[in-house]
């Protein structure tokens, strides 16, 4: 008798199966992943575009207000992601959304008073956040062709 198990014999642990979609960690469905990338792409064309034509500077602004949108829709989508599976108590996403808004003000309003990056600068850069999500969706992943929202199981 051997001491070795063979895979899919009885007694032997059950093969290993990839997570669904909906299992995986991260941040919404493909969709929305799809759009944080072209949103992060945006930034980073603009940026570079903003350092040859303008300067550092101006790239920085533009990197600044790029990453800001990044990490707004990325917390965004966290937040409604937790709204409508019903995860963790809705007042702690509530409480985080606030904070997300006032940081996002306060952020914004810090670094147009310091006078460390142009607002024309910070407003171009947080464009790349219309755009990425343009982008993303005419070119990101299409849902299903019977009309089901993607991730839903029939």
């Amino acid at each position: 008798m051997s001491a070795e198990r063979r895979p899919g014999a009885p007694g032997s642990d059950p093969p290993h199966e990839e997570p669904d979609a909906e299992e995986r960690p991260g941040v919404g469905d493909a969709t929305m992943r799809s759009v944080l990338r072209w949103v992060a792409g945006t930034a980073a064309v603009l940026s570079v575009a903003a350092l040859l034509a303008y300067g550092a500077r101006a790239a920085l602004g533009v990197c600044i207000g790029g990453a800001i949108a990044t990490v707004n829709l990325y917390v965004f989508a966290r937040i409604v992601d937790a709204f409508l599976s019903r995860r963790g108590h809705t007042v702690s996403w509530t409480l985080i959304a606030m904070i997300k808004l006032l940081g996002l003000m306060g952020g914004v309003w810090l670094l147009l008073k310091s006078e460390v990056v142009s607002g024309i600068a910070l407003m171009v850069g947080y464009a790349s956040l219309v755009v990425g999500i343009t982008l993303g969706t005419l070119f990101g992943p299409k849902p299903p062709a019977d009309g089901s929202p993607p991730g839903a199981h029939g």
